[in-house]
């Protein structure tokens, strides 16, 4: 159900049950004092998405007559499958709000107006994972405004911290009752470590190699946490398999203790598959990884990156209170490029028919990469409309 008819859905649960509870009096019955009722067992439906980019031609689009920026149009086709989930991730591969006094701009060095902030919480995004190879674009100063747009706008977020005191912080939300724990790393922020004020080192940014990914496991458990969720961004561009090294790490994150990863970085999709580890103490863990969710929306010219996948899966209580991870999909994800527009959208919803003003040329090539995700996932992966 799309969260944002949660309030009406749940008031119509309210009404029907006080029009029950009204029948059985006017029948004279009373509940068993003796009966204590079955509780619920909570789930929670989570979608992922890929890389959220913003390159100059993107900048150009949204950038109106009087100077400022719209973003919204640029999500506009796709933001019913964002919010179609009780809770939604993704990856923001930009810093936000003007750096002193530089421009805006796309690659190689990413800084984006703070109104696309805007665009991707109006589409349905609860949470921004900000560990990824851009986030120093424009270094320290330009990552603590960043993490401050993105909380005064009402993100659940990791990955950046302003102080000491956030790096150290637990990262654990809420959903339906269910604690989810978020560990979220990046490989690399391309050497810009080196030209920013130190606390990039120390506090600013979670690499992924000083992570003590069992320790912080334990933490989150610690904590409460029912469910704990990885974002690394991690691997080599423009490869559609992982490599055996970043094979290696997602093992090690599942055997520690992690429930589910997402991955990013090869701005291509990678296989999504549940992945069985033995355990230290010699016992089996299942946990499911998405090795690379793709690009969500970009301008990228290279083939395979005009593809991503909005990854969904539900957070399952069992009757013991332990937490499964069941009901993988994904919605495949096109992104239609136009002189005037840029736009993500679902490829499956628009297989049979191209929305308005798309090309037939452009619709062949939308068919293909569906077939090319379709190929790559497998048929264990069920494809989602929408």
């Amino acid at each position: 159900m799309d969260k944002r008819t949660l309030k009406g859905a749940a008031a119509l649960a309210l009404a029907l049950a006080l029009l029950l509870n009204w029948a059985a009096l006017a029948e004279g019955l009373a509940p068993d004092p003796t009966l204590e009722p079955p509780t619920p067992l909570r789930s929670a439906r989570i979608r992922a998405a890929g890389d959220l980019m913003v390159h100059k031609k993107q900048l150009a689009i949204a950038k109106q007559a009087d100077g400022s920026y719209d973003f919204h149009p640029q999500y506009a086709l796709i933001a019913d499958a964002l919010a179609n989930a009780d809770y939604t991730i993704a990856n923001l591969e930009t810093t936000i709000g003007q750096y002193e006094n530089r421009p805006y701009s796309g690659f190689p060095m990413f800084n984006t107006p703070e109104s696309l902030l805007d665009a991707v919480k109006d589409a349905g995004v609860d949470f921004l994972t900000l560990a990824n190879n851009h986030m120093l674009d424009r270094y320290f100063e330009g990552m603590v405004k960043t993490v401050d747009n993105v909380e005064a706008r009402g993100f659940d977020f990791g990955g950046a911290n302003r102080t000491p005191e956030e790096k150290q912080r637990l990262n654990i939300v809420e959903v339906n009752g269910i604690r989810l724990g978020f560990l979220c790393y990046t490989e690399m922020t391309n050497g810009m470590e080196d030209w920013c004020n130190s606390a990039v080192k120390e506090y600013g940014v979670n690499y992924l190699r000083k992570a003590d990914i069992p320790a912080e496991v334990a933490a989150l458990r610690q904590a409460g946490a029912d469910v704990v969720i990885a974002i690394p961004h991690w691997g080599v561009e423009y490869e559609r398999h992982p490599q055996s090294y970043i094979v290696n790490k997602g093992r090690k994150m599942i055997a520690a203790g992690v429930d589910v990863v997402l991955g990013s970085h090869p701005h291509m999709v990678q296989p999504v598959e549940f992945v069985e580890v033995a355990t230290e103490s010699g016992q089996t863990r299942r946990g499911l990884v998405a090795w690379s969710l793709g690009n969500f929306i970009d301008s990228m010219t290279k083939r395979y990156t005009d593809s991503g996948i909005l990854l969904e899966f539900t957070v399952q209580e069992r009757q013991d209170g332990s937490f499964g991870i069941e009901n993988v999909g994904v919605v495949p994800i096109y992104c239609w490029k136009r002189d005037d527009s840029i736009q993500a959208i679902s490829s499956l919803k628009y297989l049979d028919e191209p929305p308005e003003g798309m090309s037939s040329g452009t619709w062949q090539r939308m068919q293909d990469s569906y077939q090319e995700l379709e190929r790559l996932l497998g048929e264990d992966v069920k494809m989602l409309a929408e």
